[in-house]
């Protein structure tokens, strides 16, 4: 898969690009008049989808309800919805003859034609199944994604060969390899055999100090987060006493795989240890959260507090339980969201109605660079937050 997006832009646009850990989005002028931008994320992995026309499919249902849902926009006037058509029938035309699966289990597409703007990014994670009209790009789902996400460098060693990799998102790429011959056991017994062994020993040390060595250029020069080992037991101690303090800090898990393991092998062992890693982050992260709310410095919850946190650009983590979702209102002037408001508090433009005002909080979330998590129904401290809570900055 080629990194990037595919891109023809118009100037001044900056984008996105992946799989970059510092991400560029699409910016767009979102003021009255402005032209609407589709946002398709489309799962098209194919346990799920197993043919091109069920994915398709789908496209199709998400666009008759865009369609409908934008017809009954009064923010949208009769140029605007004739733009939107020509862009959801650009994306569908995309979909039906140019777009090949080749591995990706999600898409993400951004079509501005009046712009200019036409981003196709197919991914090796499933995305969930959205479809957005707006006069901007929508980048929740993504950041969301996103976070999920550590840039993994992988080192695979055996007595004479080692391997590094990079894996990101679904996403592993081969960066070297490195083999030195060294000497094999012998059987023979008395001085001789000792000796030999004690050189066996030296050469194996050298072996896995130099890739340790290799690992570590590896890993500053990408930048990456974290390291994983792919390595026997017996070799571990060996390995372990070379590899550079550095690395140490960063090893976020080792497991046993034969050295010319293929990258799928490598990438479920990858993916197992990032879950755990996840799971166990994510349990801290509410397990603190009662305490925190309680003490009602660091963190506010409930929509109300939480919205304008957001419109002071004081929130820096957001939290929202999966399928939480309330209907609320969008100054076009300038942003503001609010819960039940008729006139903007900070502009006094009149509000506009929007179906989900979670879904614009955590919008907005993304573009002031705070951090979104999504949680399973179910937690006592989110929920006796009213299933929302923020972090903030000061």
């Amino acid at each position: 898969m080629r990194p990037g997006f595919v891109n023809r832009l118009s100037a001044g646009v900056r984008f996105i690009q992946y799989p970059k850990s510092v991400i560029q989005y699409p910016q767009f002028d979102n003021a009255a008049g402005g032209h609407p931008v589709v946002s398709l994320y489309l799962n098209v992995d194919g346990s799920r989808y197993a043919r091109r026309g069920d994915y398709e499919a789908e496209y199709g249902f998400m666009v008759h309800e865009a369609r409908r849902t934008a017809a009954e926009n009064p923010g949208f006037s009769k140029d605007q919805l004739e733009e939107m058509d020509a862009d959801l029938q650009a994306v569908g035309e995309f979909l039906a003859l140019e777009f090949r699966r080749e591995g990706a289990r999600g898409l993400i597409i951004f079509s501005c034609r009046t712009r200019g703007l036409w981003q196709v990014q197919p991914l090796k994670v499933p995305v969930k199944n959205r479809l957005f009209v707006d006069l901007k790009p929508r980048l929740a789902p993504l950041a969301r994604m996103l976070s999920r996400h550590r840039r993994f460098g992988v080192l695979l060693a055996s007595k004479e060969t080692a391997r590094l990799l990079e894996h990101y998102a679904g996403e592993i790429s081969e960066n070297s390899e490195i083999f030195d011959m060294v000497l094999k056991h012998h059987s023979q017994g008395g001085w001789e055999q000792a000796k030999l062994q004690r050189r066996h020993q030296l050469q194996v040390r050298n072996h896995l100090k130099k890739a340790g060595d290799a690992a570590l250029a590896f890993f500053q020069e990408k930048s990456l987060d974290l390291l994983v080992v792919g390595i026997s037991e017996d070799l571990w101690p060996e390995l372990e006493k070379v590899l550079h303090p550095y690395l140490k800090e960063r090893l976020a898990g080792r497991f046993n795989i034969d050295i010319s393991a293929d990258a799928n092998e490598i990438r479920g062992k990858v993916e197992a240890i990032e879950e755990g890693i996840r799971a166990r982050e994510q349990e801290a992260l509410l397990a603190s959260l009662g305490p925190e709310l309680a003490a009602g410095k660091t963190y506010v919850g409930g929509l109300d507090d939480v919205l304008a946190a957001l419109n002071e650009r004081r929130v820096d983590l957001l939290i929202v339980e999966s399928g939480y979702a309330k209907p609320g209102r969008r100054c076009p002037g300038c942003n503001t969201i609010e819960f039940g408001e008729e006139s903007c508090p900070s502009c006094r433009t009149k509000m506009q109605a929007v179906n989900d005002i979670v879904e614009e909080a955590e919008e907005l979330a993304v573009r002031q660079d705070a951090v979104v998590i999504e949680v399973p129904p179910g937690n006592a401290s989110l929920a006796q937050a009213e299933k929302i809570a923020a972090r903030l900055r000061y």
